[in-house]
């Protein structure tokens, strides 16, 4: 395995890689995994025209935090990142900055990199996010949220993965229990199709600009990515663990989203909620495999 410096789509990184697979990681952006390839062809989405672009915070104590928000605005970053749920304790609707647009700290150890947030000054809580290169190839990704406050909080870990577009998502579900987010949130359209099963798979397929969202519980702890490139099919697999019986925001331990303003789809892993004391921490662990079909 190799790591170095380099430039990320623009923005000052490191690049990972083994064999025909490589990530590119910007940890002063939110500590994203901006970059799998495979045999050279990008798999992830990344914004056209915001290249080496880092959004500007400002330090120390903020006097309107809410304000600050909303001049801000929801941006679209692109990549793999994390997030914290559930979404509704999101201040202004938009996602916590420091955890999402922070400058994280980047140590590497012989075989892995791990980015650590600021502490962030909405939520009192820290991610850290650490990537390693498996024998054969596979890389694990650990996401872990530390509670740097003073007082419990009930939070959960969604791992968040802007996908090029087109491709398929496979679940390991029946299409009954993957439900769209249309009758749940006024804010999405009519997707105008339902999830297909195949195999004991339930398929979503991301093609074009048609915006919509499904997400549910799953039998077991999988998902695949099956996407064309110039070089053929390629398939991005992971793997992760699940918790039957325990809470999960939006009722959903995976979640698909296609954006119609832009060429992208999402596939979220989600852990499930969880009372973290202050000094605790919550983990959620993955495996994926990337390989040509």
């Amino acid at each position: 395995m190799n790591i170095a410096s380099a430039q990320v789509h623009g923005w000052p990184g490191v690049v990972m890689s083994r064999g025909d697979i490589s990530l590119g990681l910007v940890p002063d952006l939110g500590g994203r995994i901006m970059s799998l390839c495979f045999r050279g062809q990008e798999l992830f989405y990344v914004p056209a025209g915001q290249a080496g672009e880092f959004p500007a915070l400002p330090e120390g104590k903020v006097a309107d935090l809410a304000a600050l928000k909303r001049a801000f605005g929801f941006r679209i970053f692109g990549g793999d990142k994390t997030w914290v749920a559930p979404e509704a304790a999101w201040m202004e609707k938009i996602p916590p900055l420091d955890l999402d647009a922070g400058r994280y700290i980047l140590k590497q150890e012989k075989d892995a990199c791990v980015m650590t947030s600021p502490v962030c000054r909405e939520t009192g809580l820290q991610v850290v996010r650490r990537v390693a290169f498996l024998e054969g190839g596979d890389i694990a990704l650990v996401e872990t949220l530390r509670n740097k406050g003073l007082v419990p909080v009930t939070r959960g870990i969604w791992n968040v993965t802007q996908i090029a577009r087109p491709f398929d998502v496979f679940i390991p579900a029946e299409a009954k229990a993957i439900r769209s987010y249309y009758e749940e949130d006024p804010t999405l359209p009519d997707p105008g199709f339902s999830p297909f099963e195949k195999d004991g798979w339930v398929v979503i397929p991301c093609r074009n600009d048609v915006c919509f969202k499904f997400g549910g519980p799953v039998r077991e702890g999988r998902a695949a990515v099956i996407k064309p490139t110039d070089e053929g099919m390629v398939v991005f697999a992971r793997a992760f663990d699940i918790a039957a019986g325990k809470p999960y925001a939006h009722r959903s331990m995976i979640e698909v989203f296609n954006a119609s303003r832009y060429p992208y789809g999402e596939l979220e892993v989600h852990a499930p909620l969880a009372v973290i004391p202050p000094g605790g921490d919550v983990s959620l662990s993955q495996l994926w495999r990337v390989y040509g079909a």
